[in-house]
C-alpha cells in the first residue's frame, strides 16, 4: 500500500521536476503507478479473490466511457497526432487507477489511511502554492501561483476535493491528533486556494461547504465556522477570487472574453457533430475551424461538460454525467443504510465526497477539468464504500489510544431515527 499512498502524495504535482520527469517513454509518476498495478495483481493472488469491478453503476458508466473514448480516438486522430500520448493514454491510466482501487481499497483501515492520504496530498501541494506566491508574488500585480501544481483553476478544483473530506473529519472524528492533522491541512488549502485566486474554483468551494452545512446537525455553528474560514482572507488578502468576482481587472475581463468564444466554438462543434462528436483530445487543434472570424483565441473548451459534448458527442456527454450523477448516489446509497451495518467512516467519508463532486461539477463549467487524476481517484473511491457494508467486512473501526470522548456531532447511542435524521 505504501506505493499507493505515494502516488495519491503526487497526484496534485502535475509539473513537479521529480515525479514529472520522463525516463524512457513515461514520466516517473507513470512508474510509480505500474509498481500499484503489480502489487494490485499480487494483492489479488494473494487474496484469492477477484474484487466486483461492475459492482456499481459507476463502474459500468466509467467502462463504456472509456470504449467511448477508445473508439473516439481511433476513428477521429487527426493526422498531427500521436495515439502514443494524449488523452487515450490518460484515460488508460485511470482504467487501470480504477483497477488497483477496488482491488487494494478493501477495508476500513486502509479507507481511512487513503483519505488522510488524500487530505495531505493536497495540503502537501499547498505548501508549493503559497511558496510560488511568496517568492513571485511581487513580478507583477495579481500574481496567481501554481505552476507545480498545473495551473491555479486546477490546483483549486484538485482541492475542491479534499477541503470538505478535511472539514468533516475534523467535525467528526474522535482521536485528537487526527483532528488536529485535518485543521492543520485545512487551513493550508484555504490559503492556498485563497491565494490561487479561481473564481470558478471559489464558487465549487463555497457549494461544497454550503452542501456539508446543510447535512450536518449544527448549521448554524457550522456556516460560522465556514464564513470564519474562507471570509477574512478573501477580504483581506492582495489576490483573491472574492476580490476577481467583485472588481476585475481588465486581464480578468479578457479572461471572461476568451471563455465566450471557446464557448461559442465548443457549441458550434456539438451542433455540427452531434452524435459522434469531433474527437476527443480534437476540441483545441479544431478550434481554427470553428472559432469566430479575426479571433485569435486557441484553448480548450474551459467547460468540461461543453468540451465532453463538442468531442464526444452528446451521448459520451450523457456517459460522463451518468458517471458523476450515479457516483453521487451510490454515496447517498451509503449514507443512508442502517447504522449497524455502516461503518461510521464510510458514512462520513460518503458525505464529503458527495460534497466534493458536487463542488468539483460547479467548478468544471469555468475549466476543462477530464483529466484530473485525483477527480477520478475520488470516483473509484466511491465506488469501494458500497463493499465495506456487505456481510464480512470489517465493520468496527479501532479506537485510537488517545481518543477522546465523542464530540457533539456523535449522538451518545446511535438510532435509527438519527440516521433518518441526518440523510
Amino acid at each position: 500500500m505504501f506505493f499507493l499512498y505515494l502516488l495519491i502524495t503526487v497526484m496534485p504535482l502535475s509539473r513537479h521536476p521529480l515525479w514529472g520527469r520522463y525516463v524512457g517513454d513515461m514520466t516517473v509518476f507513470k512508474y510509480l503507478g505500474a509498481i500499484c498495478v503489480v502489487y494490485a495483481a499480487f494483492h489479488v493472488l494473494t487474496r484469492g479473490r477477484f474484487p466486483s469491478f461492475l459492482g456499481t453503476w459507476a463502474a459500468r458508466f466509467f467502462l463504456l466511457f472509456y470504449l467511448l473514448a477508445v473508439e473516439s480516438r481511433l476513428t477521429h486522430t487527426l493526422p498531427s497526432t500521436d495515439l502514443t500520448v494524449g488523452p487515450l493514454v490518460s484515460f488508460t491510466s485511470f482504467l487501470l487507477l480504477f483497477g488497483v482501487t477496488l482491488t487494494v481499497v478493501d477495508s476500513v483501515q486502509r479507507l481511512r489511511r487513503v483519505l488522510f492520504v488524500c487530505i495531505g496530498s493536497v495540503a502537501f501541494a499547498s505548501l508549493y502554492v503559497i511558496r510560488e506566491w511568496q517568492k513571485y508574488h511581487h513580478v507583477y500585480a495579481g500574481f496567481r501561483p501554481g505552476w507545480v501544481t498545473g495551473d491555479p483553476n486546477y490546483f483549486t478544483a484538485t482541492a475542491l476535493l479534499s477541503a470538505p473530506l478535511a472539514y468533516y473529519l475534523l467535525l467528526n472524528r474522535r482521536s485528537l491528533k487526527e483532528r488536529l492533522f485535518c485543521l492543520g491541512c485545512l487551513l493550508l488549502i484555504v490559503i492556498a486556494v485563497t491565494l490561487s485566486a479561481s473564481r470558478g474554483g471559489f464558487l465549487g468551494l463555497v457549494t461544497a461547504f454550503l452542501f456539508v452545512v446543510w447535512h450536518s446537525q449544527r448549521r448554524l455553528r457550522n456556516i460560522a465556522l465556514v464564513s470564519l474560514l474562507l471570509v477574512p482572507l478573501s477580504l483581506f488578502s492582495p489576490v483573491s477570487p472574492l476580490r476577481r468576482l467583485l472588481t476585475p481587472t481588465r486581464s480578468d475581463e479578457r479572461g471572461t472574453e476568451n471563455r465566450l468564444v471557446a464557448w461559442r466554438a465548443g457549441w458550434k462543434m456539438v451542433q455540427a457533430h452531434p452524435w459522434a462528436g469531433v474527437g476527443i483530445g480534437n476540441f483545441k487543434p479544431m478550434m481554427l475551424e470553428y472559432r469566430e472570424e479575426g479571433s485569435t483565441v486557441d484553448s480548450m473548451a474551459h467547460n468540461t461538460y461543453l468540451e465532453m459534448a463538442a468531442e464526444l458527442g452528446l451521448p459520451g456527454l450523457a456517459v460522463y454525467l451518468a458517471i458523476l450523477g450515479s457516483a453521487y448516489w451510490t454515496l447517498r446509497q451509503v449514507r443512508r443504510r442502517p447504522l449497524r451495518s455502516t461503518p461510521p467512516l464510510a458514512r462520513h467519508a460518503a458525505l464529503a465526497l458527495q460534497a466534493g463532486l458536487l463542488g468539483y461539477a460547479v467548478a468544471s463549467f469555468f475549466l476543462s477539468a477530464e483529466y484530473q487524476k485525483l477527480f477520478w481517484f475520488m470516483i473509484f473511491l466511491s465506488m469501494c464504500l458500497p463493499a465495506l457494508r456487505r456481510p464480512g467486512a470489517v465493520l468496527v473501526e479501532a479506537v485510537p489510544a488517545d481518543a477522546a470522548a465523542p464530540p457533539p456531532d456523535y449522538p451518545a447511542f446511535p438510532t435509527e431515527d438519527w440516521n433518518a435524521t441526518i440523510g
